[in-house]
């Protein structure tokens, strides 16, 4: 089942926070300004991105949802900046993922459904292609309520990556999809049975 599949590259943001003070915030507005004013290279920017991304996944849980937000938000300005000077760098395919990673974070799933849909039109041999086409689905699905097109975006690996190891989760998905809620009671409930059978 889709829920119980991993999928998030680098950033954990469900999990995380921040616990920034106001010199801090004040020292990020003022890098803004700088950033904006001066040209960096492909290389400076990757590294300010790598420093950035470190940052956020490496931050804890806290109740300071909205720096923890604020920090997403440049980050997520970072790799929009990147990707609108480099649009067919090699590691603009992998900002995309993880702008829209990222975007599901802070709960911007239309930010991240569109981040997607760039990365499927500028770059159709991704590496992470069927990790895409997954992560789509799984967004429709479970946090913009869309049953409908999660079905139809899970079809695309069915249809194109039939041998693919994550096709069956595709398939589970679209079957679990089509269940009614007595029929998915009734189906872990079996499923719960069989391993304790198969336990003793």
């Amino acid at each position: 089942m889709m829920k119980r599949w991993m999928l998030i590259c680098a950033l954990p943001l469900i999990v995380v926070a921040c616990s920034g003070e106001n010199g801090k915030e004040q020292n990020a507005n003022e890098e803004e300004i700088n950033y904006v004013k001066g040209d960096q290279s492909k290389e400076e920017r990757q590294t300010e991105i790598a420093s950035m991304e470190q940052e956020i996944s490496g931050l804890i849980r806290s109740e300071r949802k909205d720096v923890l937000d604020a920090k997403a938000d440049r980050l997520l300005k970072r790799y929009r900046d990147y990707i609108g000077a480099n649009p067919r760098d090699s590691i603009t395919a992998e900002y995309l993922f993880k702008a829209a990673d990222l975007s599901v974070g802070i709960g911007r799933y239309e930010g991240a459904i569109n981040h997607l849909n760039r990365l499927n039109t500028d770059f159709p041999t991704f590496r992470k292609n069927v990790e895409m086409w997954l992560f789509k689905g799984f967004i429709y699905e479970t946090f913009l309520n869309d049953h409908a097109k999660a079905v139809k975006t899970y079809e695309v690996i069915l249809e194109r990556f039939p041998n693919h190891r994550l096709a069956a989760d595709a398939r589970a998905s679209i079957e679990n999809l089509s269940m009614s809620e007595e029929e998915m009671l009734e189906k872990f409930r079996k499923k719960n049975e069989a391993a304790a059978a198969a336990a003793k």
